[in-house]
């Protein structure tokens, strides 16, 4: 084999490590960083932006366009429920049932990254 072949299996090899000892280190060893809830939150965001923004607006040029402003100017949904609804939501919220005993069971078990 050629030395710019060995060279180059080299390089695949150190990146394939690399690669693999990162997975293990973030998924197993030190999950406690919350880069997968982070992420999702990020891409969720990225996403809406790339729906509804990006396709009014240039990305690169700094100029609000009508169709953004409309979107981000947009109340949230209203509804509006009977006072016997209301009534009981609130005492749903005020005095939630007693947990049930699987639940509680689940508490009391020991956390996997508690040592």
């Amino acid at each position: 084999m050629s030395i710019i072949v060995m060279k180059r299996f080299k390089s695949w090899f150190e990146d394939f490590l690399w690669t693999w000892r990162n997975c293990w280190t973030f998924r197993f060893d030190h999950y406690e960083d919350n880069i997968d809830r982070l992420a999702f939150f990020e891409e969720i965001n990225n996403g809406w932006y790339q729906m509804y923004i990006y396709p009014y607006d240039d990305m690169y040029l700094p100029i609000i366009s009508a169709e953004r402003k409309m979107r981000l100017a947009e109340q949230p949904y209203t509804f509006y429920v009977s006072e016997e609804d209301y009534d009981a939501l609130m005492g749903a919220i005020e005095s939630p049932p007693k947990p049930s005993e699987a639940l509680l069971k689940l508490w009391e078990r020991r956390l996997p990254w508690d040592d």
